[in-house]
Parts: C-alpha cells; sequence; structure tokens
C-alpha cells in the first residue's frame, strides 16, 4: 500500500497565563524514585505556601506496560502575585514556562524523557539545571548541547552529589534547587520541613546548598533547522495497520510534546473495538521501544557458553536466539540476563558510560531488589 504524506505544522491549544506562572519540572526513575520525588515535590510545594505563593505538585507517567525504569515526571507550579494558579484539563502544559528542571538521575541526560521528549522541551531562556550527579558541570553541559536543546539557552547548571549527604536525593536536591533558583530559600524550606514533620533534614538540605556548584551557562544550538513532522493523510476510511506504524514512527522521533500529540491516533480513524494494531508475526512493536534505559548489559563472547538462558528469561525478547545477541531498541536493562547467566559473560553498565563514556558515581548499575521476582 502506497500512503501519502503530509506535511504538519503542530498545533496545541496554549495557555498563554502558564507562561506568567513559576514552574519546576522533576524528572525521575519509576519506581527507583516515586517516593523521593514525591517527597521533593511536596516540600517545595509547601515551601512556596510558606512563602504565601499559591503551590500546586502532581505526577505524569508514560502509559507502558514496563514501569520500572520509565521516566516520570513530577510539576511543581507557583502562583503569580497577579495571576491565581488555574490549570486547564490538559495536564501537560505547554509553552516556554519551566524556571527549573531537576533530574534524580544524570542518566536522562542522553535519553528521551517522559512526555516532553526532549529535556529542554518546554524550558524558558534563563532556565536552572539541577542535576544529582558527579559528573563535572562541564560534563552536564556538554550532555545537554548534545543531547537536549532545540533552542538556545543561557542559565544555570547545578550539580550536587546527593549520595553522599542523605540515602534520599529529595533533600541535597532541595538545597541544590534554592542556591541556583532564587524564587525558593533555605528558609522556607526549612519551615517547610518543620510543618510536614520533618525537622531531621534540615542538615541535609543545608548540605545539599553548601556542597552544590553552580556554572553560569550560555550555549547556542549549532544545528537550529527542524525536521517536517510528516503523518499520513486522512482519507476518511478506518485505519489499517500501514497507517497506524506511520503515526508511530512519528511519535517516537519527536522531539516536543506538541508533535508527539500530533502524531496520536485520532479517534475517528480507528476501527470500532480497536485499541492497537499489534506487529506482523516475528516483527516487533515499534510503539514500546526503550530509549530510556539507563543501564546497559554487555555480553563478553569468550565467556559465554551458549545456554540460552539469557534468551529465555528475557522478559521482553529482546535477545537473539541464534547469534546471543541483544537488541538495545528494546532491551529495558532490567538486569534479568545479567543475574541467570551462570558463566558470569553478561556484566551491567551505566547507560551514560557505554554511550559516553562518564562514569557517574551516582547511578547505581547493579541493584536487584525489585527484580527478586521479575518485574
Amino acid at each position: 500500500m502506497q500512503l501519502k504524506f503530509k506535511k504538519v505544522t503542530p498545533k496545541i491549544e496554549e495557555y498563554r497565563e502558564y507562561e506568567d506562572l513559576f514552574w519546576v519540572i522533576s524528572h525521575g526513575l519509576g519506581v527507583d524514585h516515586t517516593a523521593d520525588m514525591n517527597t521533593f515535590s511536596s516540600i517545595l510545594a509547601q515551601a512556596g505556601l510558606v512563602k504565601k505563593i499559591e503551590s500546586y505538585y502532581y505526577m505524569r507517567y508514560d502509559d507502558s506496560p514496563e514501569r520500572n525504569y520509565l521516566p516520570m515526571i513530577f510539576y511543581n507550579v507557583f502562583g503569580n502575585p497577579r495571576i491565581p494558579v488555574l490549570l486547564h484539563e490538559e495536564v501537560e502544559p505547554f509553552g516556554h514556562i519551566f524556571n527549573a528542571i531537576v533530574l534524580f538521575s544524570s542518566s536522562l541526560l542522553i535519553q528521551k524523557t517522559s512526555q516532553r521528549a526532549l529535556l529542554f522541551d518546554g524550558a524558558k531562556e534563563d532556565a536552572v539545571l539541577v542535576v544529582n550527579t558527579s559528573l563535572s558541570p562541564n560534563d552536564v553541559t556538554y550532555l545537554v548541547k548534545k543531547y537536549n536543546l532545540s533552542q538556545d539557552w543561557r542559565g544555570r547548571v547545578v550539580t550536587i552529589r546527593s549520595g553522599k549527604i542523605d540515602r534520599s536525593p529529595a533533600y541535597p536536591l532541595l538545597g541544590a534547587l534554592a542556591k541556583g533558583w532564587e524564587k525558593i530559600d533555605i528558609d522556607s524550606i526549612t519551615l517547610a520541613l518543620e510543618m510536614l514533620g520533618k525537622e531531621n533534614k534540615r542538615e541535609s538540605v543545608k548540605m545539599g546548598y553548601e556542597e552544590s556548584n553552580v556554572k553560569e551557562v550560555e550555549i547556542q544550538v549549532e544545528n537550529k533547522a527542524k525536521k517536517e513532522l510528516k503523518i499520513p493523510e486522512y482519507d476518511g476510511k478506518f485505519w489499517n495497520p500501514e497507517i497506524y506504524r506511520a503515526y508511530q514512527i512519528a511519535a517516537a522521533s519527536a522531539n516536543n510534546y506538541a508533535e508527539r500529540i500530533t502524531s496520536m491516533p485520532r479517534w475517528e480513524v480507528l476501527a470500532p473495538g480497536l485499541i492497537e494494531f499489534g506487529p506482523r508475526p516475528g516483527e516487533k512493536n515499534i510503539g514500546f521501544t526503550t530509549p530510556w534505559r539507563f543501564r546497559r548489559p554487555l555480553i563478553n563472547k569468550e565467556k559465554c557458553i551458549d545456554c540460552k538462558l539469557c534468551t529465555y528469561y528475557c522478559p521482553n525478547g529482546s535477545i537473539d536466539f541464534n547469534s546471543i545477541k541483544i537488541d538495545y531498541d528494546y532491551c529495558t536493562g532490567c538486569g534479568i540476563c545479567f543475574k541467570v547467566c551462570p558463566t558470569k559473560a553478561i556484566d551491567l553498565v551505566s547507560e551514560l558510560e557505554a554511550v559516553e563514556g562518564l562514569s557517574d558515581e551516582e547511578i547505581p548499575v547493579k541493584r536487584f531488589e525489585s527484580r527478586e521476582y521479575g518485574f
């Protein structure tokens, strides 16, 4: 079947008052960071209320059967004295609105993020970036420029090694945010801790403030040429698998939220009762690739005895049976193959180290507490 494509300018309803509010977007890895991100966002919202600013926070999660380590988002929104907080039905805010971006893991610097695609999608030109990492601000700046920008950026990079301060990264990151973003201060966070019964964490916040590194940055995007979004022309008929997959490809390559939404299925073209066209026999589902993996299994061919256990146990079918080769488009980095290999022919390294040769001591690469029963 020959599909006809049309060029599309992504459009989404904009609420200009959002840009007059103050927003913090936090990124983390599902299950691993859910509780810590909730702690961070709730204390941050309380700190806003301490300053007599109307404040809210809420969570966003990708819709996927894989939950562990799937990128997730928390939003904090603070009112403007001139404008009350008003959240419309569209909970994914659109526009240049983010004053601060907080990363609970530096692995997100080289990955597609939940919903937003690019890390700086929606960021203001002077946004503050706060990262839990042992990497230097220069390394972080390099990764931002290579993977995350679609516009010029003139702001601050703040780095903090939270693991040296507290088991939960939430508290050192609150201190680091206060150091880099003038909207929230240490005194307000301290009072918020007391109001929430977390007085014992004041020292962790203070150390996060004192030990964080701040770097003023100014980056010009070298290639501002944008790829044109192309989707199949609607002919008034129900979709077939070819049209559906063409939309999937467009959504998978989206660099911002508007492109992703534009590439979502239209309700009127879905066949009655249809949820999703599955892949053909022997093919893989391009709608469930894993660009968010934070650790990578590597096979040592000299140790491999071709027992096939890794293939049998892989929950995503991402290890080829015949050649014992990993398809990294579908590998989630769960570590099950590492654990079942009888000859220890498989090792795990952080994706950041595998792709960029950068070692971050704040990224745990061999954790199996949640993998004991294969979930």
